[in-house]
This record gives structure tokens, C-alpha cells and sequence, in this order.
């Protein structure tokens, strides 16, 4: 007697149901990720700004060291060399303000990180604010005065005191 064999061809291969299956698990892979890079990038811009403001204070008290006073005009502010992280400043606005009170003893700098976030640097000092404008910088002082330097414009040029 002969042995009936079974004889199936092996196929090899994915069904189609098990393509999309993968097709959908990448996909919600991606979309994590996506969200999660997000969030790190903002979280290392508004780092950045608040690591450039602290070492803005710095580079204030060697200047006040240097000459007994803050920084009273643009010149003099280019004299402190300082410089920050421009790619994590939002642009198209008035960004980064610098204002000093009238006897020079005290500053303020306003700045918003390019994700939304605003920080005040307040005589060596580094916050989170509500909100920066030239008007809200110069009131972090007790002797607040008119005169503010913004360290980017309108027009998306920095000024020479943060370059």
C-alpha cells in the first residue's frame, strides 16, 4: 500500500490583516514620539533662555564690579558681552528686554522663549512671568524708568549687545 502524502505548497508571506496591523503599530509609534520630542524641544529652549539669563546677570555684576553701575545705554550694554542662544527667543516681536533703573543700581531683562514661556531676570535673579513687554520688564524695578533696549525687534535683527 502507498502512503497517501499530503502535498500543501507552502506559501511564505504576510496576510494582508497582518500588514496593517504593523502598518497601525508604527504609526502610533510615530505619533508618541512625535508628541514626546515635542515637549523635550520646548523643555531645552525655555533651558536655554533661562540659562542665557542667568548668565546675562553674571556678565551684569562683572560690568557693575568693572564700573560701579549697570549698564545706562546700548553702547554700554555691548561693552558687557553678552550673548544668548538666539535660535530659542521668540521672533517677530519685541524680545528681551533690558531696562535699568534711573540711579543705574538695579536691572531688569524680559525674555520669551520661542515655545511661550516668559522669564524675568531681576537683579541677578531668574523668574517665570505671566508676560514680558518693555513696560512689564521695567516694573520688576523699584526706581523703574522709561528707557528699555530689546534685544531683537519687530524686523527679526538682534541687537549688537546679544550677538
Amino acid at each position: 500500500m502507498w502512503a497517501k502524502h499530503d502535498q500543501r505548497i507552502k506559501e511564505y508571506g504576510f496576510t494582508i490583516v497582518e500588514l496593517l496591523i504593523v502598518v497601525v503599530v508604527i504609526g502610533i509609534l510615530a505619533a508618541i514620539v512625535t508628541v514626546a520630542y515635542t515637549g523635550i524641544s520646548s523643555s531645552a529652549r525655555d533651558a536655554a533662555v533661562e540659562n542665557d539669563l542667568a548668565n546675562l546677570g553674571k556678565k551684569l555684576e562683572i560690568y557693575k564690579a568693572t564700573n560701579s553701575y549697570y549698564p545706562a545705554n546700548s553702547t554700554e550694554l555691548d561693552a558687557a558681552d553678552m550673548k544668548v542662544s538666539q535660535g530659542s527667543y521668540m521672533l517677530n516681536r519685541n524680545n528681551l528686554y533690558y531696562c535699568r533703573s534711573d540711579d543705574l543700581t538695579e536691572y531688569a531683562i524680559g525674555a520669551q522663549s520661542i515655545s511661550g514661556s516668559n522669564y524675568f531676570l531681576i537683579n541677578g535673579t531668574v523668574a517665570a512671568s505671566g508676560g514680558v513687554s518693555g513696560a512689564a520688564t521695567c516694573s520688576q524695578i523699584s526706581t523703574p524708568n522709561t528707557w528699555a533696549s530689546t534685544g531683537v525687534g519687530t524686523t527679526n535683527v538682534w541687537a549688537a549687545w546679544t550677538q
